[in-house]
């Protein structure tokens, strides 16, 4: 069975349950594959994460490049595993990479490097150097893998989703004529809330009987009552579980985001029936369409006040995305750990 590290940057905490679910499904994807052990390198020094009963999980006692390493190497030291991948893209990723290839050379077969949305902020050294030291890249949409492939020097970006799990319950539809409305996403700038929250006041004054459910944040920048407009609850951090079971009582989906490169969220939703708002961003673009999904003419809160008012339930059978399931991405990682063979030798 094959050894893999993985070196990640997003891991879901007690404090934060949301942060780098997507890391954990891909990890757990390849759990009947490989012999995994994690390593937590931009974690929240005194966050609690979550899983370390499922997963061999370390994570550095201090920041800092030295302690990175430190940690890593204790790991090679022991047993050299088979594949390194790396989740995220930075200086010390790239260091890290060209440490690897000069002490340890072929005898770890691969260096993998999985990319996300910072690159839309612009190429930087570091992620242009993680991106040509690896032995295989990967993004998790199509308008990610454009980003990053002028900077590649020609070597191939591969497309690896992020997972899907699939409804294991069906949707609780309302035959109610107001709309049960979902916001899910952290409480950051990017995600949209509050533009979302003054669009939502003025729907509220229109639809009084429509409701939104809001979840996400932490326990620590949650929101406090004063800020969730009438006709709004905020239901507060949860778990990926969590949310999927939340959504089989909602109708539609709102995604204000400014940049997205997959969002899972979307594909929840779909596979559980909800219809989709959302703002008009490239990554989604070019993972969602057709039945569903309505992407808005633009950022305005005008239109999105337009759009909630006119947004309609999804009556029809709901998506199934087969291609991004558990087994079916884990193949696609698999492959890419496996060392290519030299030309002449087949």
């Amino acid at each position: 069975m094959r050894k893999v590290i993985h070196i990640v940057r997003m891991w879901p905490t007690v404090e934060d349950p949301q942060h780098g679910g997507f890391v954990v499904s891909h990890v757990r994807a390849l759990a009947d594959h490989a012999e995994q052990r994690i390593l937590i390198w931009d974690g929240k020094w005194n966050a609690t994460p979550l899983y370390a009963e499922e997963f061999s999980l370390a994570q550095p006692t201090t920041p800092g490049f030295r302690a990175k390493w430190r940690a890593l190497r204790e790991w090679l030291d022991a047993e050299l595993p088979h594949v390194v991948h790396v989740h995220g893209a930075g200086n010390d990723s790239a260091l890290a990479f060209l440490l690897l290839h000069m002490l340890h050379g072929s005898r770890i077969r691969r260096v993998v490097t999985e990319h996300q949305s910072h690159w839309a902020d612009g190429a930087k050294l570091g992620m242009t150097w993680t991106l040509r030291l690896a032995h295989a890249r990967t993004a998790v949409s199509g308008w990610l893998a454009s980003l990053m492939q002028p900077y590649s020097a020609g070597a191939a970006i591969s497309v690896v989703p992020n997972i899907l799990t699939a409804p294991n319950l069906p949707l609780q539809r309302s035959d109610a004529a107001h709309r049960r409305f979902l916001w899910v996403g952290d409480l950051v700038p990017l995600k949209g809330l509050p533009p979302l929250l003054e669009a939502w006041a003025r729907h509220h004054r229109t639809f009084p009987h429509d409701h939104l459910s809001l979840m996400g944040g932490t326990a620590e920048t949650g929101l406090h009552s004063d800020q969730v407009p009438e006709g709004a609850t905020y239901c507060g951090p949860a778990r990926a579980e969590e949310v999927q079971a939340r959504m089989l009582h909602h109708d539609i989906l709102v995604v204000n985001s400014e940049r997205e490169t997959f969002s899972m969220v979307i594909g929840e939703a779909l596979e559980r029936g909800l219809s989709v708002l959302c703002t008009p961003i490239p990554g989604p673009q070019s993972v969602y369409s057709g039945d569903g999904i309505t992407y808005r003419a633009d950022h305005s809160e005008d239109n999105l006040v337009q759009e909630l008012g006119r947004a309609e339930k999804w009556a029809d059978r709901a998506v199934v995305l087969d291609a991004f399931r558990a087994e079916t991405v884990a193949q696609q990682f698999l492959a890419l750990y496996a060392p290519e063979k030299k030309k002449g030798l087949e």
